[in-house]
């Protein structure tokens, strides 16, 4: 299992020690990351992989998960070849393997959107592989449509249950009306770890993200 967090510029000073960089001290801390800045704006593939460096010196099997940019996802719905082919090369540069898309709602599973995701995913070839929200999907559609092409289905575990696979993308956004602001309680540290599995990714994404990431690490010894 994989457990960290969805990004790491907010990782409080406390673990950062004097002259080190956030991203230096996360990689110390955890083995995963998503980086989800990629989503309003791409980076240069030179700072890719500048952080992959830098990461490899403290934890070399160090992992990175790509959020898709808004170019693909929202505003092209999957259809913008040009935007991949750069988030490829950042990919690349952090030897990331999975991509990850959250779908705006009105995205609906309708011919037209079920073939723009085909031709994404198979264009993204055998390399990468997408996790993908689409919480307006019915179930039916996301089990069969997402099985065939080896999507993961990703999901938050505590509003909602993946469809039957291999491996789970969970994203921790929190729990019941105040999500982002919940703070996870050891009876849910113990529920989330009761979900999980050997290959499943574990990535909090709440406002205690750090804290609650780190806690769940505890509850199962990693």
């Amino acid at each position: 299992m994989a457990i960290g967090c969805c990004g790491w510029s907010y990782l409080p000073k406390k673990f950062v020690e004097p002259g080190e960089s956030r991203l230096t001290a996360y990689a110390k801390i955890f083995s995963l990351v998503e980086v989800t800045s990629t989503f309003a704006q791409l980076p240069k593939t030179s700072t890719g992989r500048a952080w992959r460096k830098e990461v490899n010196e403290v934890n070399p099997k160090f992992e990175f998960t790509i959020r898709l940019p808004k170019l693909i996802t929202h505003v092209s719905h999957f259809s913008d070849k040009g935007t991949w082919e750069k988030i490829r090369g950042i990919a690349d540069a952090l030897d990331a393997k999975i991509m990850v898309a959250r779908a705006p709602r009105n995205f609906a599973d309708n011919p037209e959107n079920l073939r723009r995701v085909q031709e994404f995913v198979e264009g993204m070839g055998k390399k990468y592989k997408l996790a993908m929200e689409v919480p307006e999907w019915p179930r039916a559609t996301v089990e069969k449509f997402f099985s065939k092409l080896g999507i993961i289905h990703l999901v938050n575990p505590f509003e909602g249950k993946p469809i039957k696979q291999a491996q789970n993308y969970y994203h921790l956004n929190g729990r019941g009306p105040s999500m982002y602001r919940y703070r996870f309680k050891a009876p849910d540290m113990e529920e989330l770890k009761a979900m999980t599995k050997k290959k499943d990714y574990v990535l909090f994404n709440n406002i205690f993200l750090y804290e609650d990431s780190m806690r769940f690490m505890e509850v199962t010894k990693l």
